[in-house]
């Protein structure tokens, strides 16, 4: 038993220092046995942290590239530290970058649906708008191909989605299963087969390589302090509310599920972002509810035990109040109420608990607004 608690992982992590404004580097170490991560002070040769768990980091966190909320700071981890984890999680914790081009919410949720179910795990995802410097980086490959003016032109200033996945075999697995950049070559059954139109408008690309897979994923998601200048997220802080895809539902693969029922409700996404909600934020996030919900803890410990997805959430109909009819769409926080009496609506048909519910919404028309911020300005900074 002594053995098995002290076995291992290791890595090499590096944090953005806001206040001395440097990049100070760790190796961060992963006990599997009961979930306990330690960091020591390469610089300092101490430790920083002693063995300590960590709410909503397990072994599935820990990949190359990865940015992990460590006691209210984002370690991003950049290498393997030693031979033995190298050997064990290489292959198994790959990492490679899709861009879903401009569709509905709908089509998207397919997408993200069919990424899922072949063992592929979304770990950072953002909707961002391109300008023709973002289109000519992250397709700097085929600048000369004949098609690329055509792929220019489609994807300036337009709404995309990044995402970084991560899985077994990523970048060979993806290629295979979004199919031949011809829609009209696709095997049938790939992505591009199934919704893409030519070999321009074909849904989604990804990287061609892993090394081409960590350069697009960094930029797209620059790290501090350059993720406020350079693909910024998109909310409009208009006639919106705001939607929460709950980290239990991410984990279970229901995210596609609901952008699908969000566009086929009426409303449209104009801003996404995958956020890791420390506990602090959450109970800041909840607070209203303390005293007043009886699952109010549970509510804290689920928005914080791993990634969500954010939405700013804005009816199609310019007419609606966005907030009032969306909650109907949302429907009652108990999933069991829902499926009896509104069995149409999202949580009776994502949600498990009245904690586990899968999706929150703002409850009050003049919350929506209020909330955005809350997740696209103030939990982004």
């Amino acid at each position: 038993m002594e053995g098995a608690y002290k076995e291992k992982y290791s890595f090499i992590g590096e944090w953005y220092d806001n206040q001395a404004s440097l990049v100070r580097r760790f190796n961060v170490f992963y006990y599997p046995t009961d979930d306990t991560i330690e960091m020591y002070d390469l610089k300092n040769r101490k430790t920083f942290l002693r063995r300590v768990k960590v709410n909503g980091i397990t072994l599935d966190n820990f990949f190359i590239g990865s940015s992990l909320y460590i006691l209210g700071r984002l370690v991003k981890i950049i290498d393997f530290a030693c031979e033995h984890t190298k050997e064990k999680l290489h292959k198994d914790m790959e990492v490679t970058f899709a861009l879903i081009k401009p569709l509905s919410s709908k089509v998207t949720g397919k997408i993200i649906t069919h990424f899922f179910e072949h063992n592929l795990k979304i770990t950072k995802m953002k909707k961002a708008r391109l300008t023709g410097d973002d289109v000519n980086y992250l397709y700097r490959f085929q600048l000369t191909d004949p098609t690329f003016p055509f792929l220019l032109e489609h994807l300036t200033g337009d709404l995309v989605y990044g995402m970084e996945l991560v899985g077994k075999d990523a970048v060979a697995l993806s290629k295979q299963i979004i199919g031949d950049k011809d829609p009209m070559k696709a095997k049938p059954g790939t992505i591009r087969a199934l919704y893409g139109s030519d070999p321009v408008k074909n849904c989604v690309d990804v990287s061609s390589d892993t090394e081409t897979a960590i350069q697009d994923v960094e930029y797209f998601f620059p790290s501090p302090p350059f993720h406020l200048s350079r693909l910024r997220l998109t909310a409009t802080l208009s006639n919106c509310t705001l939607c929460i895809v709950k980290p239990h539902a991410i984990r279970e693969g229901k995210l596609g599920a609901a952008l699908e029922a969000i566009d086929e409700g009426g409303f449209d996404i104009t801003a996404l972002n995958m956020f890791i909600v420390e506990n602090i934020n959450a109970a800041e996030f909840y607070e209203v509810y303390k005293g007043i919900v009886q699952e109010y803890k549970g509510m804290v410990e689920e928005l914080s035990s791993g990634p969500c997805i954010a939405m700013e959430i804005v009816a199609k109909d310019k007419r609606t109040n966005t907030a009032v009819e969306f909650r109907k769409l949302v429907g009652p926080s108990d999933p069991e109420i829902a499926r009896l009496l509104r069995p149409n609506t999202m949580r009776a048909k994502l949600g498990k608990t009245k904690v586990q519910n899968a999706i929150h919404c703002s409850d009050l028309a003049e919350d929506g607004l209020l909330e955005v911020e809350y997740f696209f300005k103030i939990l982004n900074l």
